[in-house]
């Protein structure tokens, strides 16, 4: 979760915009979806409905759809461009998306048996997206997410002196504000996830074509060019892929789970 207040409005359209380039570049999102899957996978079987929060293009929603298919899957999305995109793959299962804010879901209390969610929630105020998650769920419900802690892109912020870094909530945070929005039985787990890039542009670029492009400041005396230069030198310098070449990107990946009893 974020620390510090955040622009709705700005996520809302650099998620829109990136929503023809999201599917080509989101390996790593991927993976994180992958995750949550598995965690729902091991909480053995799934009562219906389940909502996905924070759906994106559709990742995790696939993933539900097809491991059970008996189950009501439906999505929800900042961003109406990425719920369009995520239909259009679906075709005719792409039922059941609402494009509403993860901080002010329009769900009636206790409308969902399963609440899921990948890397959305570092984009939310926990004050309100965890007791809005709360609110829907049934009683018994299960709540498993994703989200990223304060340890990513580590590299981009030593090397590139301007990169404003948002300033991701710690897993003992995360576990402290789910039982402030009244969850039990919680589980907090983070570990750190390397993904290969083919230089310090290829990042930047992954990370804009997703819509999660960090704001980047100039140094003092540095012309744009010359300080994306500077970054870009320093980070092959110390963050090199051993193999295969390119640089390394770190994200620290939170994986969590609730009840609401």
């Amino acid at each position: 979760m974020l620390k510090t207040g955040f622009d709705r409005n700005v996520i809302k359209r650099c998620f829109s915009r990136a929503a023809s380039t999201y599917d080509g570049f989101s390996f790593f999102q991927r993976m994180a979806a992958t995750e949550v899957m598995n965690r729902l996978w091991a909480s053995g079987p799934l009562a219906s409905p389940i909502l996905d929060i924070g759906c994106g293009t559709g990742f995790l929603l696939e993933l539900v759809k097809s491991s059970f298919p008996e189950v009501r899957a439906c999505g929800a999305d900042i961003a109406l461009p990425m719920l369009r995109r995520a239909r259009e793959k679906a075709g005719t299962q792409g039922s059941g998306l609402v494009a509403s804010d993860c901080e002010a879901l329009p769900f009636m209390d206790e409308s969902f048996a399963v609440a899921a969610s990948s890397l959305t929630f570092q984009w939310a105020q926990d004050s309100a997206a965890f007791p809005e998650a709360f609110r829907v769920l049934k009683k018994g419900g299960l709540f498993i997410f994703s989200t990223l802690g304060p340890a990513t892109l580590n590299e981009l912020k030593e090397c590139y002196h301007g990169y404003q870094g948002i300033e991701f909530r710690e897993a003992a945070e995360i576990e402290r504000t789910l039982h402030e929005a009244g969850f039990e039985k919680t589980s907090v787990e983070s570990k750190i996830i390397q993904m290969r890039y083919a230089n310090f542009m290829d990042l930047l670029r992954t990370l804009k074509c997703i819509g999660a492009s960090p704001p980047l400041e100039c140094g003092k005396g540095l012309s744009p060019g010359r300080a994306m230069k500077e970054a870009g030198r320093a980070y092959a310098q110390r963050f090199p892929a051993n193999e295969g070449g390119g640089v390394l990107a770190s994200y620290e990946l939170i994986i969590a789970s609730a009840r609401k009893l």
